[in-house]
């Protein structure tokens, strides 16, 4: 495994340059099953936008008037260190910190009058344990079932919190340390949770006690995605520049794309499947869509920043409807119509720059496309006008 060990060794350097949405319960803004994680993105939820900063602040923003609901400080005094996206479930909003908390707070949230936990933002705080020295930072984003909260830890376990208390639902001395790092976000479905690793595996564990499960993926390259799931297969891509195919409970690959040699560079996010076409973004700038059953390419298109070269894709598509939506991190906004068939030219319905880096998830919503740039400032994108709507960018930095 020696390459999976590089792997993990490379993920660790490029992690501060690289890491990196819409209704329901739970409610977070992938626009698909699940997403990849990285720097906070924001959510939209009854009009109101949650967001994690770079200043260890989660704040809730009125989408009408701009002007900020709350926020709540990181009680923990470490600041600029929140990698996961919020989530809305009811009347809570549950966040991930570096820190290692996770923290549920309440969506009306009115003042800070009483200390942390009775007061009015704050439903309960869980400290992640420090396992044998090792670090407890939250980098993944958190998943939220129907009664329960999974938390993948930098110290290799997944943990289970009971979403309305944060009690832990499985015994932590009995949890398998599933790798060194463990930065990737686990997906669910039935009742067993699937987690990759950037050593090269993928696990299957109970989502009732945590146990591994009989059925485990190994590959010699380290997975640098959290997976997607469709259909009875896990789609996710790896440190040698493929994005594999694998069914649940086989030891071999489905696929892996491309066929004959690997893509100029990793599928960091997660892919997002729709209609049987898996929509890939590469740090080589490019959007992939691909066959889900054969892998045969159906179209490919380079994303370029200001000067016209190719920008990598840190961020997952998002759906619209037949809209597909993908940024690159020069910050420009592309928009496709999949209900197109393209011919030797691929050509986007839209491009539409928005002046900042953008290495965050997407939050897509109404013809609206929510995105929090690395200038630390929430865009707000119409995509039918094709321009950022009037009186954004919003900026999230405090003065000092």
């Amino acid at each position: 495994m020696k390459q999976a060990r590089v792997s993990l060794l490379i993920a660790i350097a490029v992690l501060p340059l690289v890491l990196v949405s819409c209704s329901g319960t739970p409610f977070s803004c992938s626009g698909a099953a699940q997403r990849t994680g990285g720097w906070s993105g924001p959510v939209f939820h009854d009009g109101i936008i949650y967001v994690g900063s770079k200043d260890g602040r989660v704040i809730a923003i009125n989408a009408s008037s701009r002007e900020e609901k709350w926020q709540w400080p990181d009680t923990t005094g470490i600041r600029g260190l929140i990698y996961t996206t919020p989530i809305v479930d009811g009347d809570s909003v549950y966040v991930g910190t570096y820190s290692g908390k996770v923290l549920a707070l309440n969506t009306s949230a009115r003042s800070q009058d009483l200390p942390f936990p009775q007061n009015k933002y704050g439903e309960w705080e869980w400290d992640c344990p420090i396992e044998n020295a090792k670090n407890n930072a939250i980098v993944a984003d958190l998943l939220v079932s129907e009664v329960t909260i999974y938390v993948a830890s930098s110290n290799g376990r997944v943990y289970a919190l009971d979403k309305g208390s944060g009690d832990e639902n499985w015994k932590r001395e009995d949890l398998p340390v599933l790798a060194e790092k463990l930065w990737t976000s686990p997906v669910i479905q039935g009742n067993t949770l699937y987690v990759s690793t950037f050593d090269g595996h993928i696990y299957s564990l109970s989502s009732e006690t945590g146990q591994s499960l009989n059925w485990s993926f190994q590959s010699e390259a380290g997975f640098t995605s959290s997976p997607l799931i469709y259909e009875g297969t896990l789609f996710l891509g790896s440190f040698d520049r493929y994005l594999y195919a694998i069914e649940m409970g086989s030891n071999v690959s489905m696929w892996k794309f491309p066929e004959e040699k690997p893509s100029g560079n990793w599928f960091w996010a997660s892919p997002l499947v729709n209609e049987g076409i898996v929509y890939a973004g590469s740090l080589d700038g490019k959007l992939y869509a691909i066959n889900a059953t054969t892998a045969k390419e159906i179209w490919s298109y380079t994303t370029k920043d200001q000067a016209g070269k190719p920008s990598p894709i840190i961020s997952s598509p998002v759906l619209i409807d037949n809209l597909l939506i993908v940024v690159n991190e020069s910050g420009t906004v592309y928009v496709f119509d999949v209900s197109t068939e393209f011919g030797d030219e691929v050509v986007p319905l839209k491009a539409i720059p928005i002046g900042a880096s953008v290495r965050s998830s997407l939050c897509a919503q109404d013809g609206l496309v929510y995105i929090r740039g690395e200038d630390n400032s929430i865009y707000v994108v119409d995509i039918g006008r094709g321009e950022i709507v009037e009186g954004w960018p919003l900026s999230l930095t405090t003065e000092q």
